[in-house]
């Protein structure tokens, strides 16, 4: 794996050497997260797959930008789209995990051409959540201040998430990193966006093979949720993980890149 600048988009990335005869996966991380989330998966797809991550717009070593306006999830999908057209990527397998599955819809909705997706813990019917509904009011304040102050040299970088061992979802160990490193105004001009989600009947537009999976522990969004999501989109299967919370893509390592595999292999329509 190599890393890479795109200044187009003020983006880092990694890339692997690409192979034409390879199949190629694109991951997309979560919120406050970076690619650095994906280290350990690099080691066990690179022998198979081609792979490219990316620190999204607003988090890791990539560009933070100042208002609401310039986090709004089309310009996420922009951001990705520009990226892989840059890199001469045609199809590719997407797979994104918590606020990455938004990023991936409005891809996928803007044309994208991914063979196949897999969700891992997605944002579906947030909106719905009591802390949603509880936060959304005080967020909308918080975001339009942030927009109208000066704009701050903020230079993230990736948290190193071996160091932290196993994760809660409400682990502060780890929220406080992954604040501080994203900087709090990307965090909650994020947060407004993923609260404030409501298309959840987008996600039916969605006709790829997919494959959904959630964790049974998960506090941010219930399970429920995901089950539901795979009941609406035409062609979805779900996997449960029993041991699983939301952060399953930094403690459940093994079980999450053992499906990737199994299902970006497998050539049977779900």
């Amino acid at each position: 794996m190599r890393e890479e600048f795109f200044p187009q988009r003020a983006l880092y990335y990694r890339v692997s050497e690409m192979q034409a005869d390879r199949q190629t996966l694109v991951l997309l991380h979560g919120l406050s997260g970076s690619s650095s989330a994906w280290f350990p998966f690099e080691g066990r797809f690179e022998p198979s797959f081609n792979i490219i991550t990316v620190d999204l717009r607003g988090h890791g070593k990539s560009r933070r930008w100042r208002t609401y306006s310039e986090y709004d999830l089309e310009l996420f999908a922009e951001d990705i789209e520009l990226l892989l057209s840059h890199l001469g990527i045609g199809t590719y397998c997407l797979v994104g995990h918590s606020f990455g599955t938004l990023v991936a819809l409005e891809l996928l909705l803007r044309g994208g051409s991914a063979e196949r997706l897999v969700l891992l813990a997605p944002n579906y019917g947030v909106h719905r959540t009591l802390l949603a509904r509880l936060t959304r009011g005080p967020l909308s304040v918080l975001t339009a201040i942030f927009s109208r102050l000066p704009s701050i040299h903020w230079r993230g970088d990736r948290v190193d998430y071996s160091t932290l061992g196993y994760s809660s979802d409400w682990d502060m160990r780890r929220l406080w990193a992954d604040v501080w490193n994203t900087g709090i105004r990307s965090y909650l001009h994020c947060l407004h966006h993923v609260y404030s989600f409501y298309r959840d009947h987008d996600w039916k537009r969605l006709s790829m093979p997919t494959l959904i999976v959630h964790g049974a522990l998960d506090s941010f969004v219930p399970v429920a949720h995901g089950i539901e999501l795979a009941s609406i989109m035409p062609q979805a299967r779900f996997k449960m993980l029993p041991n699983a919370n939301h952060m399953l893509v930094l403690n459940n390592v093994d079980d999450v890149s053992a499906v990737i595999k199994t299902f970006v292999e497998s050539r049977e329509a779900t």
